[in-house]
């Protein structure tokens, strides 16, 4: 069965099209010269449809992806591809809003959209770093603990994050070193899935010990949904110092890419200036998300550097200004600031 949004976007399409061998309709992308790159006359776009109501682009000149699926929101690079094909601002708008109905009656896509994660335990005794802070205040802490918080406090500092950007703990548990870590937890929908804790004072053991499970993305709960773009980041700080989220490290697997495009808005990626970062630029630019390049310092190397110096709102717009969709300019980019 097909629906009105299925039918606009085949009704938009151009009218030279012709059926693949491998189940493409093919007709010129509208999306190249959209982004920057040179115009197709090769029929180098392709359409899938279903039945059900799902419709697929794939561009095989500039590699620009859309989707949509009966039950979905419309994301960000749908919205653009519907631009692409003249289909007027209003309209979208219109189709975007039935769109989110579909997806609020669909119970059938709503069992294989969501994805879960296991409630976790965190540390024995771990507890907010408010609750630390209380006690210290009022003598009533430990001179062990008390010398421990301060080192926290101080290596926050040196980070040049507030005590209260997130809710970060502690726990003067011994295991892994716990007691000598910043811990930070993981929530999705309210409950605590999972941490990584963050060594705070010298120590030969790793920086990091981190319980998540696969397919996590740090901070979707704290999204502002009332903003037009999301920033994603590697690191965890980089994510709480501009209100972004984050890949715990320097891949987005499946999941995690079904996630981020699942909020809506445009993507853009900040990878850290170094040879994994490389790595998640090139992923961007295949899921046809923006990437930056901001033009900080040379001795900043991510975000949360960013911020320290120059402070959040002059870092996000720094992202912002400099954020670029076209692969070609991705790569010119990448070249002059590699």
């Amino acid at each position: 069965m097909t629906n009105s949004i299925q039918t606009a976007l085949m009704q938009a399409l151009p009218n030279k099209r012709k059926q693949t061998p491998s189940g493409w309709l093919a007709v010129n992308a509208v999306c190249c010269h959209n982004r920057g790159e040179t115009q197709d006359k090769r029929m180098r776009g392709g359409v899938k449809s279903t039945t059900e109501g799902s419709f697929q682009w794939h561009c095989f000149n500039c590699g620009f992806k859309a989707n949509y699926v009966i039950g979905r929101k419309l994301n960000q690079k749908m919205r653009a591809f519907m631009g692409y094909i003249g289909i007027p601002d209003d309209t979208i708008r219109k189709m975007a809003i039935e769109a989110m109905r579909e997806e609020e009656s669909d119970a059938r896509y709503e069992k294989k959209r969501f994805v879960t994660f296991n409630r976790k335990e965190l540390p024995v005794t771990a507890k907010k770093l408010e609750y630390w802070l209380e006690k210290m205040m009022n003598n009533k802490l430990d001179s062990i603990n008390a010398t421990s918080i301060d080192k926290l406090l101080k290596y926050l500092e040196s980070r040049g994050i507030g005590p209260d950007w997130y809710d970060f703990m502690y726990s003067p548990s011994a295991g892994w070193d716990v007691n000598k870590r910043l811990l930070i937890p993981f929530y999705w929908r309210g409950d605590v899935v999972g941490f990584t804790g963050r060594i705070f004072e010298e120590s030969t053991k790793v920086k990091y010990y981190t319980d998540v499970q696969p397919g996590y993305v740090f901070n979707m709960d704290a999204q502002d949904w009332t903003r037009k773009f999301v920033i994603v980041t590697e690191g965890p700080f980089d994510a709480i110092t501009i209100s972004g989220v984050s890949i715990l490290g320097s891949e987005i697997n499946d999941i995690q890419r079904e996630l981020i495009d699942g909020l809506g808005r445009r993507i853009i990626v900040v990878p850290d200036r170094d040879a994994p970062g490389e790595k998640l630029i090139s992923q961007a630019k295949d899921f046809g998300w923006s990437v930056a390049f901001p033009e900080w310092g040379d001795d900043i190397k991510d975000v949360a550097d960013a911020v320290m110096r120059y402070g959040r709102l002059f870092t996000i717009q720094s992202i912002l200004k400099t954020a670029e969709s076209s692969k070609l300019k991705i790569d010119l980019k990448r070249k002059m600031y590699g």
